[in-house]
């Protein structure tokens, strides 16, 4: 029998839940690894054993970790083109120019902060810093990206009086500062890259394990975002690829193209649904 659309997307959600724990971790055991998904244990037993069948998942000695076919998918995810062309230089920079920094250039995505470019670090033993990862609420990173977007609602944990004077401080100082809120042993001071248009288009950020770093940093965080907008000015802009005869005007499934260095075109032509 078919399954019904709402238990369709619950199984969906339940194997990618599984999944997101296990990209936190090497190995996993079921127990856990249920109870970080928020699923009953039989269910995430039965999730795991199809996603070990497709490769997504590999299991040894009643543990799990992800598997061969989940990294080619991951390989294939190439966000932020022009930013991490853009970024490269100014983040190895960035990090030569602290001792021990955990460098990262983090873009908006479907309300996160999510990594695209980082240098490696010890702060990676504490929180992993690498592509692809999604910061925790309340990093410096995030209140950047937030406090671009004057109608966005306020970051987890703020009230909306709170979040309104911050976001002021933040846009008014070109930075923010984050110590220890979200991961306790971290601290982090972050700054905007500007597309072209002027618009935010993501957040260049310094962790590190010494708070007392942070402060001295934020000149430095600051140069390195500028430095990161200047060379994405100057890159050419994106050609749209030519049409297929079968394809409608606007693009595969008749979806408008955008200008990827210019964020505020993505919903050009799109209505709201």
């Amino acid at each position: 029998m078919a399954r019904s659309g709402t238990e369709g997307r619950g199984v969906l959600e339940g194997a990618f839940a599984l999944m997101e724990v296990l990209a936190h971790g090497d190995e996993v055991g079921l127990t856990r690894l249920a109870a970080d998904a928020e699923l009953p244990k039989a269910t995430a037993h039965r999730l795991l054993g199809q996603l070990v069948a497709l490769g997504a998942v590999q299991s040894c000695s009643g543990r799990y970790r992800l598997g061969p076919r989940t990294f080619r998918l991951g390989q294939a995810w190439h966000p932020a083109r022009a930013l991490r062309a853009a970024s490269a230089r100014p983040l190895r920079e960035l990090a030569a120019s602290g001792g021990r920094l955990g460098v990262s250039l983090s873009v908006p995505e479907a309300g996160h902060a999510i990594v695209v470019g980082s240098t490696r670090s010890e702060v990676d033993d504490v929180f992993p810093l690498h592509p692809g990862v999604v910061l925790p609420p309340g990093s410096a990173a995030e209140l950047i990206l937030t406090a671009s977007v004057p109608e966005a609602g306020p970051p987890q944990g703020w009230s909306r009086a709170a979040w309104s004077r911050e976001a002021a401080r933040t846009r008014e100082r070109g930075m923010a500062f984050q110590y220890g809120q979200c991961v306790s042993a971290l601290s982090c001071v972050a700054a905007p890259v500007h597309s072209g248009a002027g618009h935010v288009v993501a957040a260049v950020a310094a962790t590190a394990l010494d708070a007392g770093q942070i402060a001295p940093l934020g000149a430095a965080v600051v140069r390195a975002a500028a430095m990161v907008s200047a060379n994405l000015s100057r890159l050419p802009a994106a050609t749209a690829r030519p049409r297929r005869e079968w394809e409608p005007a606007g693009g595969p499934a008749g979806r408008p193209s955008y200008d990827v260095l210019d964020p505020a075109r993505r919903h050009e032509g799109v209505s709201a649904t």
